[in-house]
């Protein structure tokens, strides 16, 4: 065990240091080295470090053998990498590995679609909900309209908070979603409806092809604010304790409806967004 004292005492440590002091007195050291042998005026009576010996000392700490000397400046580099990098390889993996599931999920929905009807419409559940029934809400919303027989429906839980690497990887995958996914209808909380209008995500309510049909409740319309627009503009429609919901885990947030497109089966869309309104209390 004398080795490994000493070398704790040359990089000025205490034995129960851990292994990231050690790495941060090491970078420090060898930058401090580096600074030295870089002088003109070099201070006598201040010995220079041994580079050598900073080495040495940090290669034992860590486990590596003596023997593999020649590479001590190859693992150097890759450890600082490392150090200081670390938190960016770990987002480019959870990119890569998100991206490689949504495709993979997509190549399975494909396969799926081949086999059902086709789809009178699309519906995203997009927010902090982190378990819906989709087969339930698909059910209750087939209720409203009992001739279709299939509306696609997708759920993208976004966490309120990132907390984990878990939160991480399913905030990557809702902007996934966001870019991949064509629904018309949005069934969102206010958080994010607040930040996808600013986006200019959605469409403006008045402006929506039979808009003043629909007979909405003011008091229901929620405002919000694109960088376009000089004031908030009705962008919503509150639907929250709509029976559509009923033994849907989707408590705790407001329930808020809007329009993202309105190019592909229009009268359809309407026809559904008409029956929720009816159905809202």
């Amino acid at each position: 065990m004398e080795p490994l004292k000493k070398a704790y005492e040359t990089l000025g440590l205490p034995e129960d240091a851990t292994r990231e002091q050690v790495e941060n007195r090491y970078f420090i050291l060898m930058k401090r080295a580096r600074a030295e042998q870089s002088r003109t005026n070099v201070n006598e009576e201040t010995p220079a470090l041994d580079l050598g010996e900073v080495n040495n000392a940090y290669n034992i700490i860590i486990g590596i053998e003596s023997g593999k000397a020649g590479t001590i400046e190859k693992q150097s580099k890759y450890a600082h990498f490392m150090y200081y990098y670390k938190f960016h390889v770990i987002i480019s993996i959870v990119v890569v590995l998100i991206v490689g599931y949504m495709l993979k999920e997509g190549i399975d929905r494909r396969r799926e679609l081949a086999n059902l009807p086709p789809a009178s419409t699309s519906v995203s559940v997009f927010g902090n909900f982190y378990f819906v029934d989709v087969e339930k809400l698909e059910e209750d919303m087939l209720g409203l309209i009992p001739e279709w027989e299939r509306i696609e429906l997708f759920h993208t839980y976004v966490p309120k908070e990132i907390k984990s690497e878990q939160d991480m990887a399913m905030q990557q995958k809702s902007i996934l979603s966001l870019m991949t996914q064509h629904s018309n209808l949005y069934i969102l909380d206010h958080r994010n409806f607040t930040a996808l209008v600013s986006q200019g995500a959605f469409i403006k309510l008045e402006e929506l092809e039979g808009w003043k049909s629909l007979n909405v409740n003011p008091d229901e319309l929620v405002s919000a604010q694109s960088e376009e627009d000089t004031a908030p503009v009705s962008y919503g429609i509150d639907i929250t304790g709509n029976p559509i919901f009923n033994e849907i885990e989707v408590t705790g947030e407001r329930l808020i409806l809007a329009i993202r497109y309105t190019d592909k089966k229009w009268e359809e869309t309407r026809m559904l967004l008409e029956k929720i309104i009816q159905a809202t209390p």
